[in-house]
Parts: C-alpha cells; sequence; structure tokens
C-alpha cells in the first residue's frame, strides 16, 4: 500500500510519483484502483469516523476493508485504518 496524500514537509514528491518509482508503469493501473477503494470507504453509510472512539473506528475499517478487498495483506489494511483514523480523529 503506498501513501497517495498530497504531498507534505516531509516528502514534496507527488503521490503518483512516489508509487512510479515503486512500481514503474503498474503505477498508472494500481493508482487508480487505490484511489476508487478510498472512495469507497468513505462513502461507507453509516460513516465510520462516526464511531465511538478511534479504537472501535480502526476495527470497523480493518473488518470492512478485510470482507471487501480480501486481496489485501494485513500490513496494506493497517496502514489503510491507521491512515483513515489519522485523517478522521
Amino acid at each position: 500500500m503506498s501513501f497517495l496524500g498530497p504531498p507534505g514537509v516531509l516528502d514534496a514528491t507527488e503521490p503518483e510519483r512516489r508509487v512510479t518509482v515503486l512500481l514503474g508503469d503498474r503505477a498508472f493501473d494500481v493508482v487508480p484502483r487505490i484511489r476508487a477503494m478510498l472512495a469507497e470507504l468513505d462513502a461507507v453509510t453509516p460513516p465510520f469516523w462516526n464511531s465511538g472512539n478511534l479504537q472501535d473506528m480502526g476495527h470497523n475499517v480493518e473488518r470492512w476493508l478485510r470482507t471487501s478487498y480480501p486481496e489485501l495483506d494485513d500490513q496494506a489494511v493497517k496502514a489503510v485504518a491507521n491512515s483513515y483514523t489519522f485523517n478522521h480523529k
């Protein structure tokens, strides 16, 4: 799982360029798929950010990812859940 957020202070490289460095031309297939997955996650009803606390939110995101995207490994699931809870805290 690659970080696709905006460039920041610690890494001014555009997200797509970071993925391209890692995956080469495959990035043109992978980036849209990751963005679509994250958009789907943000559209879940009721939204996970409405969970009782951060721990519940993270567990709900992990459960949804494992059900919706069983091909993701544990590291990818944790990365998405951590990013989601950080962005919605």
